[in-house]
């Protein structure tokens, strides 16, 4: 990715085609007097439980930042899909050449009545809440950045806003993947919004995930005529040692049978058995031969009289994998921080897989990790630093601006 060089003067003013724009300063500023309406709306958002159990939550988060960002010039899309989630698409149009895109995700983990026992809290320079890192934090952030630059009447890069509904699951009822790829393409670079790691790193590379589940149907009889059944349990371990096989460190696949269950009795030959198990791999490249793999291991009859049906064999997510499109960008996300305060950005590869997939497989600079600064994510105890929240806000108007 070419990166422009940024002139400025001895005031610190910005140029942007040879036209004066608003200080660094003032931008920063700006961004700094929106904290306490920026925690108000991270508040809002943290209170409103919205996890795939509960789609009108989920809905009304899509509404209310829709709602904020139309304030700040942004046409609104909103893709609903009833009982399941909404997907919000805000878009504004620039003066230039170059688009930037913003992502993440409105949904949680934290089922619904969560909020109830334990709503949104600040304790010192920390707020805590149901999805306040992953990643309601980042979204309130996103939407006072592009609030504070519409302010100032900074309008040169274009920029497109895609926060889906149901990254969580890994999108099991909608297609918000194909929107990723298709509003990401082309643009200059796209930041995603998951939380900063706990010591302010963002995250240039991530594995893929497959997580399918194999359902094995046998016949019962009793222990004493084993002979006369077919066990789903006994086709079951042949198949779990079949995946394991899959596993090849050295090449970073990964391999985990998480759940494994069947049968009634220890004296009836099992007629039912259940798994689910995750591959984890770190090459687009191999994706596809694993999956033909796992086809075939379900379609294999080790334990005869037996048969398997697989469910959910598809990619959660591809490995967003580091590119030297990804380099630049870190070292200019890098060279931005430095101006927002941020003296250095450590950078790190993640096991776990997110949409930044989604925009790096169609070729577009992507960093990920973006969001503010948190810890103990999926869990009670999470938490974002409030001063870090600022930073990072600082960070992406930066980011967006300079691009």
């Amino acid at each position: 990715m070419a990166l422009e060089a940024v002139k400025f003067c001895t005031k610190r003013h910005y140029f942007f085609n040879g036209k004066r724009g608003d200080t660094v300063d003032e931008l920063l500023q700006r961004i700094e007097n929106k904290k306490e309406a920026m925690l108000t709306f991270l508040e809002q958002l943290v209170n409103i439980d919205s996890a795939m159990d509960c789609p009108e939550g989920n809905r009304q988060c899509a509404h209310l930042i829709g709602s904020k960002l139309a304030d700040s010039g942004f046409s609104i899309e909103y893709y609903d899909y009833p009982g399941v989630c909404t997907h919000v698409l805000a878009k504004k149009a620039g003066t230039g050449n170059k688009q930037v895109m913003i992502s993440g995700h409105t949904d949680t983990v934290f089922l619904k009545g969560t909020v109830k026992n334990r709503p949104f809290s600040i304790r010192e320079n920390y707020a805590y809440g149901p999805g306040v890192a992953d990643m309601k934090g980042g979204i309130a952030m996103a939407v006072f950045v592009l609030e504070a630059m519409d302010e100032l009447g900074w309008n040169d890069n274009g920029v497109t806003v895609f926060f889906c509904g149901d990254e969580e699951p890994g999108h099991p009822k909608t297609n918000a993947a194909e929107i990723f790829e298709r509003e990401g393409k082309g643009k200059a670079a796209v930041f995603c919004l998951e939380p900063g790691r706990p010591d302010g790193e963002v995250v240039i590379g991530r594995k893929g995930v497959i997580i399918p589940e194999m359902t094995i149907t046998g016949t019962a009889a009793h222990a004493m005529e084993a002979h006369k059944g077919a066990s789903a349990i006994r086709e079951m371990a042949n198949k779990i040692q079949a995946i394991y096989k899959l596993q090849n460190i050295d090449k970073g696949i990964f391999c985990n049978v998480g759940i494994a269950a069947g049968g009634s009795g220890a004296s009836v030959v099992a007629e039912q058995a259940h798994l689910r198990f995750s591959i984890r791999f770190n090459k687009s490249s191999e994706g596809q031969a694993l999956l033909d793999e796992i086809r075939k291991i379900a379609a294999t009859v080790e334990t005869a009289g037996t048969q398997t049906v697989l469910h959910d064999d598809r990619f959660l997510y591809l490995p967003f994998e580091t590119t030297e499109a990804v380099e630049q960008l870190l070292a200019f996300v890098r060279e931005q921080g430095r101006k927002a305060g941020i003296p250095e950005i450590g950078a790190l590869f993640q096991a776990g897989g997110s949409d930044a997939c989604w925009t790096a497989k169609v070729g577009t600079p992507t960093i990920c990790g973006m969001g503010p600064v948190g810890g103990f994510l999926h869990n009670e105890k999470e938490y974002i630093s409030i001063d870090a929240l600022m930073q990072r806000a600082k960070l992406l108007a930066l980011c967006i601006r300079e691009i």
